[in-house]
């Protein structure tokens, strides 16, 4: 389980996976690469076989659409959540995400839509 968390979160978000969790986790400024266009976030992610980690929904949900792959898309329902509310959802999606991965299903073009009431979902796509 790989994540790159994108621009509209805390950086603070993937050191704490990276130290709580042991989960290989980088933040688009710790990569030095704010300001890149979201399609090129996603394509970054791809090719670091890396779920992307974004509150930016209806950007990153269209581009979701039209790609052929990509390697699976966290939705923060939520985009002005406070840090440790942004720490809180990533416990629950590593809970998740692992729970796929131990019933043999990975996030290949696949979503996890999550908010901070709990509610989540996961769809395929494209």
């Amino acid at each position: 389980m790989k994540f790159f968390i994108d621009e509209d979160l805390f950086p603070r978000v993937a050191r704490y996976l990276c130290e709580q969790f042991l989960i290989d986790a980088i933040a688009i400024r710790d990569r030095g690469l704010l300001g890149i266009s979201d399609r090129q976030v996603l394509d970054y992610a791809f090719n670091e076989d890396r779920i992307l980690v974004t509150a930016n929904v209806g950007d990153f949900k269209k581009f979701a659409k039209a790609s052929e792959v990509h390697a699976g898309i966290v939705f923060v329902q939520e985009g002005d959540l406070l840090r440790e509310e942004q720490i809180k959802i990533m416990q629950e999606v590593v809970k998740i995400i692992q729970q796929e991965l131990d019933a043999g299903k990975d996030m290949i073009n696949r979503v996890l839509y999550i908010s901070i009431d709990g509610t989540k979902r996961i769809e395929t796509m494209p």
